[in-house]
């Protein structure tokens, strides 16, 4: 009886430290100490081969629109809108989050895309590594800027909107530029994830960019409630955000190639139909900005 009762106490004492353990290690994360910090120099030059820009005919200098992909990496979707942009006389961006940081596709769906690894607002930082590097290309006009993010992007942009908004470096940087949305007129989020360690969830973001997304009813891995919430709150404070829910598609529906065991599936209609907002949205914030100063 004496062994019983000292193996329950032992297994006991583990499972709180366990639980402790947990709790320390999130409220660490929560508060962006749970990994080490670098110079945002540092960080825009790791970032640098893994940002590639398409340009239209030309010679420019053109408008760009930088694309934040989900949290499964760079697919068609990405390359379908990127190609959307250069059509319509915008510069490309691509950023690739993952490949920077040497995550597969499979791992990407095992970690990334359970919130196990790289949230918001790590990912942040190269939202503001990429926009000061195309800042630097002669061929972009630095006064006419957009940004897109699907899924884990747009909750990336939201953070990092945020983040500014706060005046904190996003995790992993030690210091940030003092105005990294220079020149940046608008963000469309195509089925943003703005829930629980969402930073936008908490806190306000920059207002002077408008929002403009695209929500799915019932969404499975990004709520819409929990966004239209948060946006709710954001326009009845003088955000300037608007929104929209599609109905009867899945998350990711503009996603031609989903993994074989997804259950998310390609909707070319409402596809279509977003692509045509999508580049609405780049005639309106950028190319009717012939000389925005």
């Amino acid at each position: 009886m004496d062994l019983l009762i000292w193996v329950l106490a032992m297994a006991g004492a583990g499972v709180v430290a366990f639980a402790l353990y947990i709790a320390w290690s999130l409220y660490r994360r929560l508060r962006g100490q749970h990994m080490a910090r670098k110079p945002f120099a540092e960080h825009a030059a790791f970032l640098e081969p893994y940002v590639r820009v398409s340009y239209p005919p030309g010679e420019g200098p053109f408008p760009a629109v930088l694309l934040f992909h989900g949290c499964g990496g760079v697919r068609q979707v990405t390359e379908n809108y990127a190609a959307l942009a250069v059509k319509s006389g915008v510069a490309a961006v691509i950023v690739d989050s993952l490949r920077a940081r040497n995550i597969s596709y499979e791992e990407a769906l095992a970690q990334v895309c359970t919130g196990h690894r790289l949230w918001g607002r790590e990912r942040a930082a190269d939202v503001y590594a990429a926009l000061a590097l195309i800042r630097q290309d002669a061929r972009i006009d630095p006064r006419r800027l957009a940004l897109a993010g699907w899924s884990h992007g747009g909750w990336t942009l939201l953070d990092a909107l945020t983040l500014a908004r706060m005046a904190l470096p996003p995790d992993g940087l030690s210091d940030a530029p003092a105005q990294p949305f220079e020149g940046v007129r608008g963000a469309f989020l195509v089925y943003p994830y703005v829930s629980g360690p969402s930073l936008a969830v908490r806190h306000d973001w920059l207002r002077d960019i408008p929002i403009e997304a695209i929500l799915v009813e019932r969404d499975s891995m990004a709520s819409e409630a929990d966004a239209s919430v948060v946006f709710s709150r954001a326009r009845q404070e003088g955000a300037p955000v608007s929104w929209s829910v599609l109905g009867g598609v899945t998350h990711a529906f503009d996603e031609p190639d989903h993994h074989p065991d997804s259950t998310l599936r390609y909707d070319e209609q409402a596809s279509r139909e977003t692509e045509g907002r999508f580049v609405d949205f780049l005639r309106r914030r950028v190319l009717a900005l012939r000389d925005p100063s």
